[in-house]
């Protein structure tokens, strides 16, 4: 960042403020324009404050100039000064926004624009010095007064335009919604409009009814000022129950897997409310903590995220502080889920946490929905999908192999002397080989590839697009891994794993049905293990098969154990 970056956002609000205290301090030296001094009749003043400060409530077009608040211009010109109704707009506006704020805490209302403290100072010193320009051409102005209100409504909507003006040149959008942000001037223009009605009836028939005359004026604004502001706490309230309807139907539309689900909650919270990280965790009966993370706008990732110390710099002054983490349990009686949110503090709407939470029992609806499909479609214990997404997959890809020309190849694995294992070290110790096995099968799992629990030790792999060579290449390296893998029991003793694979392909096996391709790999598997076991077998057609190695294995029929009434029939 430039140091003329770094230095725009403290002289956004920095030079309107210099300027307005020279206007000031120049006007003052004026006998023309402090007549009376600073502080002259006190109680018309606090009368002036108070009515600068109820018009300025009102701001159906957001904004922060004084809107009807301006109506206090002319007649404070002509009995106080131009310094101290110039005061009185700057105090008013200060006034006006701690009222909203407090009128928004208080009954959720929310204000047409959030302003930091220097955005404020900004808007009241530019309106300080609209006051006093439209106060030195209301001294000098000639008649008739129509003409001499136009002057004054110029020279006080001239440092607003100007303003605004050099805040879209430096966003670089000088002529988009420029109509849109004069809006709130027209306010102004109608105060200034009751202001000289006040005037004038002050100066035709005394202060008094002319004060009487303002009042109203005032009364109108604040009740225009109330029903604004009911009626923008129930557009409020009815878009945020839109909000959070609209959020619950994404989620009950999301996607059919946990991360889908975890990227859809995820979305729905950002439409609630602001946060700069996300982490979703699932603590399932029987598995490990399950995580995924993100920063915002950034693709979910497994584990969890790691935000920096403090929230990243605003524009302006603002107070570092620490993040704001909102944590919301997901369930009912038992969470089994959780999320939580680094929210800056400066931005967080608390109205928004509440719309969080009634977003949660969709949440847990959506996730109880996606761990129900996971619980189908994959094994509990080792993650590979089950045999019904196997049966359903291999239907679906040999269909495509035989239509469209492509290549199919099935992989049969086994793992050796596993009834062993569970016999002599418990099924815990065999539960545990069989999810290093799988762990070791699931590794390099591309796009379109399956690994699936066939049954017992047994796991298939399925690879489309892909040749018998291919997939015997593969499954070469899978049980050399196997063999290496160096497991360790639970109960502390290292012990050796091997598995014997079988190997098949279409179309080089010229199959009919996909239960054929898997029975030629189940052949194949029986070969391997028949030959001593921790091998791999491909079968080739006619009666043999060939090892990774290229040496050719004949094997008859009944050498397999396969009579001919189990033999697949080719093409009859």
């Amino acid at each position: 960042m430039s140091s003329f970056e770094s230095r725009g956002p403290i002289w956004a609000w920095l030079a309107p403020l210099i300027l307005a205290l020279l206007a000031v301090g120049i006007a003052a030296a004026s006998p023309v324009l402090a007549p009376h001094g600073l502080f002259p009749e006190p109680l018309w003043l606090l009368c002036a404050l108070a009515v600068a400060t109820i018009g300025a409530l009102h701001r159906p077009f957001g904004g922060g100039t004084l809107a009807l608040g301006a109506l206090v211009a002319l007649p404070g010109f002509a009995r106080l000064g131009v310094v101290p109704v110039a005061l009185v707009a700057a105090l008013a506006l200060v006034g006006a926004e701690i009222a909203l704020r407090a009128i928004e805490s208080r009954r959720e209302l929310p204000l047409p624009e959030r302003r930091t403290a220097a955005r404020v100072a900004a808007t009241t010193s530019v309106a300080v010095i609209g006051v006093v320009a439209a106060g030195a051409v209301d001294a000098t102005a000639l008649q008739p007064r129509a003409l001499a209100l136009g002057l004054v409504a110029g020279a006080w909507l001239a440092p607003h335009l100007l303003s605004e003006a050099r805040a879209r040149r430096a966003r670089r959008e000088p002529g988009r919604g420029m109509l849109a942000a004069l809006q709130p001037l027209l306010l102004d223009l109608a105060g200034l409009t009751l202001g000289a009605i006040g005037l004038a009836v002050g100066r035709a028939a005394g202060w008094t009814l002319g004060a009487l005359a303002l009042a109203a004026f005032a009364a109108l604004a604040a009740e225009a000022a109330r029903n604004a502001l009911a009626a923008a706490g129930n557009a409020r309230r009815l878009e945020e129950a839109q909000r959070l309807r609209r959020a619950g139907v994404a989620l009950a539309a999301g996607g059919s897997g946990v991360v889908a689900v975890a990227e859809q909650i995820r979305a729905e919270c950002a439409t609630l409310l602001a946060f700069s990280w996300f982490q979703l965790d699932l603590d399932l009966p029987g598995e490990e903590r399950l995580s995924w993370g993100a920063a915002a706008g950034e693709s979910l990732s497994p584990g969890a995220p790691a935000p920096p110390s403090v929230p990243p710099a605003l524009p302006g002054i603002h107070r570092r502080s620490a993040w704001q983490i909102v944590e919301r349990p997901i369930g009912d009686s038992r969470a089994f889920a959780r999320v939580r949110l680094w929210c800056d503090p400066r931005r967080l709407d608390p109205r928004a946490l509440e719309l969080l939470n009634g977003l949660l029992p969709q949440m847990a609806a959506s996730l109880r929905e996606a761990l129900a499909d996971r619980a189908a479609k994959f094994d509990r214990l080792t993650g590979a999908a089950s045999r019904r997404v196997l049966e359903l997959r291999l239907e679906e890809s040999f269909a495509r192999a035989r239509d469209e020309g492509g290549a199919l190849a099935l992989v049969l694995c086994d793992l050796d002397h596993f009834k062993r294992i569970n016999d002599t070290h418990g099924h815990a110790t065999g539960d545990a080989a069989l999810k290093a096995v799988a762990a070791v099968l699931l590794a390099p799992s591309r796009g379109d590839d399956l690994c699936a629990r066939y049954g017992g030790e047994e796991f298939v792999l399925l690879f489309e697009e892909t040749d018998g060579g291919t997939a015997l290449e593969i499954a070469e390296r899978l049980r050399s891994r196997v063999e290496l893998l160096g497991f360790t029991a639970p109960d502390g003793r290292a012990m050796e794993l091997t598995m014997s694979v079988g190997v098949a392909a279409y179309p080089e096996l010229p199959v009919r049905t996909p239960a054929d391709l898997l029975h030629l790999a189940d052949q194949a598997l029986y070969t391997a293990k028949h030959l001593g076991r921790n091998l791999c077998l491909l079968d080739i057609g006619g009666g043999r098969l060939r090892t990774p190695r290229g040496e050719i294995v004949d094997v008859a029929p009944e050498a397999t154990g396969a009579t001919e009434a189990q033999a697949p029939v080719f093409f009859a």
